[in-house]
């Protein structure tokens, strides 16, 4: 089935939903071409089923999302201990920041030979929601 044919097919089911059009036990769509030809059809209960799988979350995916976002706490963490790679922000720059906050660190040698960054490795350690670390603007990023 084509881009084009699933596109009319989503548009009549939904005026159908929308209340538009009647409903009955089963309907059927048609997809047809320039010439008014009958090229495929599905019915309102095959869409449904493509609707809700899509809707429903893969346990797997979720395991796998869940376990990396586990690890990228655990490796920031390891990435922001203070000799050798916390003294010039490589934790920083894996979460993801703006561009001074390393150059910041190098500067400072660490924030005074590496306070900043042990500091660093004890929040991410310590603290259960890593999210808020991730793309943050700030050279002290647990401040608020």
């Amino acid at each position: 089935m084509s881009s084009k044919g699933l596109f009319i097919v989503i548009c009549l089911l939904l005026i159908q939903k929308l209340g538009f059009g009647h409903e009955t036990a089963e309907q059927k769509y048609y997809l047809v071409n320039a010439n008014f030809e009958i090229v495929d059809s599905v019915s309102s209960s095959e869409i449904n089923a493509v609707i809700e799988n899509k809707q429903r979350p893969n346990p797997l995916l979720s395991f796998f999302k869940n376990k990396q976002k586990k690890n990228k706490r655990i490796t920031a963490a390891i990435l922001a201990f203070p000799f050798p790679f916390g003294i010039v922000g490589l934790h920083r720059i894996y979460l993801g920041t703006a561009p001074y906050v390393p150059v910041a660190y190098i500067a400072s040698l660490g924030g005074v030979f590496g306070v900043l960054p042990f500091i660093d490795f004890c929040v991410l350690v310590l603290d259960k929601d890593e999210t808020r670390y991730i793309d943050n603007k700030k050279v002290f990023m647990w401040v608020n």
